[in-house]
């Protein structure tokens, strides 16, 4: 079995937030670190793979939505047609000069099937954004539509994810903290949910 924790980052600046899950993940026997290229989760991860010794590898597929030319802009600050259409039917929309949020799905699928890849039997961690993360378990719970926006992802939100015979298998879904396999079909408490 290959177990993926997936997480979202830390509040930006908020380095407290980032320690406490890095402490909490510690338990977990992982052997690598992916993390988005973005400041904010590359911050997050670099913090979670110090506590193993490891380097965290930035991955462009971890990318939150590409919000094109309104990249770094508020919803309120969204031209009024496009704020109303996310609100009706946001995995229709395509920002302008940027993605659509099928896109951003098929990218985050892709990128976390190979590094899934790259560890078979093993534990990783891999650090996003929440529409990402959505996306993805959106994908995996087969939560079609505007599925992915019913799923909530708080900072530092942990989802656990394992994959057996090329299946997803959803074990957690953002939680504060996770649970780990002991590979004998039982689960032991080493974090609560």
């Amino acid at each position: 079995m290959t177990r993926l924790v997936l997480c979202r980052h830390a509040q930006a600046g908020d380095a407290a937030q980032s320690a406490r899950l890095a402490s909490e993940l510690a338990a977990v026997g992982f052997g690598a670190v992916y993390t988005s290229p973005l400041e904010r989760a590359r911050e997050t991860a670099l913090a979670i793979a110090q506590e193993r010794q490891l380097v965290p590898i930035a991955d462009p597929g971890l990318r939150e939505i590409d919000q094109g030319d309104l990249a770094g802009l508020e919803f309120e600050e969204y031209p009024a047609e496009l704020q109303a259409e996310l609100l009706r039917a946001p995995e229709t929309v395509r920002f302008p000069g940027g993605e659509s949020y099928e896109e951003l799905r098929r990218r985050v699928v892709a990128a976390i099937a190979e590094i899934v890849d790259r560890h078979t039997g093993e534990s990783i961690v891999a650090v996003s954004h929440a529409g990402a993360i959505r996306a993805a378990l959106a994908t995996w719970l087969q939560a079609g539509g505007d599925g992915a926006f019913r799923i909530d992802q708080s900072f530092g939100a942990v989802n656990v994810i394992d994959w057996a015979e090329g299946k997803a298998f959803v074990r957690l879904v953002n939680g504060s903290r996770v649970e780990r396999y002991d590979g004998r079909g039982a689960t032991r408490r080493s974090m609560r949910a």
